[in-house]
């Protein structure tokens, strides 16, 4: 039986020498392919989602209860723009008055969300679509003190100022009476000029709220002679 002719050793040495010749231009060829390609990865815009930071610009009177749900936004721009909302993130803000429900439900728009200064992106979408605030139902704040007496001065002496300590007071209750109290009153009385300082209650009466303390201090400012 006659053996078959061998295959010419010609197209394995034209294998072999594409591997292993030029290898210095091959290698700079391939770098300067992957390096194209990170260039031009890095100036395609590209989505992603970035966190939002929730600004409530609410009334005094007002304290929220609960921690707000996490607030995302599908944005879309360039790699290098998407990295700069890991520093300065972005924002929505919202103006709550004291008339505000104790439980309020607020939507959330693209157009609510503020861009910072200097980032160069677009957004797509923000979820949730809907944000719920639960306020606490009780409330308390500081709030002046006004006198109302009646200083008894010789005849022929002007009025004389009035100095009272402390000049406000801390005043709790229904988050609605709290947010429209703007000051406390003394009971009405009237007390003769002298030197000594006189213990005044603070009229409470019908106010609707706690109020501490309930007694302040007056004294009078006399005039230099």
């Amino acid at each position: 039986m006659i053996p078959a002719p061998r295959a010419p050793m010609g197209w394995r040495r034209r294998i072999a020498s594409a591997f292993t010749e030029h290898l210095s231009l091959k290698a700079a060829a391939v770098f300067l392919a992957v390096a194209t390609w990170f260039v031009v990865a890095a100036r395609e815009p590209m989505e992603d989602v970035a966190s939002v930071r929730f600004i409530p610009e609410m009334d005094s009177s007002l304290v929220l209860r609960d921690p707000t749900t996490p607030i995302r936004a599908q944005v879309l721009g360039r790699p290098n723009e998407l990295l700069k909302l890991t520093q300065t993130p972005l924002i929505i803000r919202r103006q709550i008055t004291s008339e505000a429900p104790d439980t309020l439900s607020l939507s959330l728009r693209t157009s609510d969300v503020e861009i910072p200064e200097g980032v160069e992106v677009i957004v797509r979408d923000v979820f949730p679509h809907q944000l719920t605030l639960h306020f606490e139902t009780t409330a308390s704040r500081r709030v002046p003190v006004r006198s109302a007496v009646l200083v008894r001065v010789p005849v022929g002496m002007t009025q004389v100022p009035v100095r009272i300590e402390p000049e406000s007071v801390t005043v709790r209750g229904p988050r609605r009476v709290i947010s429209r109290l703007r000051f406390v009153q003394t009971r009405r009385d009237s007390i003769s000029l002298d030197t000594l300082p006189h213990l005044v209650e603070l009229d409470t009466a019908g106010i609707g709220a706690a109020v501490r303390p309930t007694q302040v201090t007056i004294s009078f400012v006399r005039p230099p002679r």
